[in-house]
């Protein structure tokens, strides 16, 4: 990202609102980590391995958006976009089955969640890695 002119402005745009969004991903990852320890570590009766398998998939799920969004900070744009825009799509497929009920009452949770996907997948589109410039253009 080293071009500065009018034209992608879009681009700057889309990259500030990946970055504040991946932040905001990143801090809630975290409080829902620490909520699944919790609750592991607490489950009586709970066969060993669901447990742990819970806790290792929601760990790599929190590692997979902290290293993204590490990525959307030190200004690496091809990997962080594509990985952006999955991240995003698998986020939108969450909040549906939020709001379908399958974590109980919580629509308000499944539209914060469809919030920031849509957000997400949207700065992410407009996040483009700037087209090299060309001497004598």
């Amino acid at each position: 990202m080293t071009s500065s002119s009018a034209a992608h402005v879009p681009t700057r745009i889309g990259w500030i609102a990946l970055r504040f969004v991946l932040l905001l991903e990143v801090i809630g990852g975290a409080w829902l980590l620490i909520n699944v320890a919790q609750g592991v570590f607490a489950a009586q009766g709970e066969p060993l391995g669901d447990l742990v398998i819970l806790l290792l998939a929601t760990a790599l799920w929190w590692a997979w958006i902290a290293i993204t969004a590490w990525g959307a900070w030190r200004g690496r744009p091809g990997w962080v976009r594509g990985s952006s825009i999955t991240i995003h799509v698998l986020l939108f497929a969450a909040a549906t089955g939020i709001l379908q009920g399958l974590l109980g009452p919580q629509t308000v949770l499944g539209l914060e969640v469809l919030v920031l996907a849509l957000a997400g997948f949207v700065a992410a589109l407009l996040a483009r890695p700037d087209a090299p410039v060309v001497p004598g253009e």
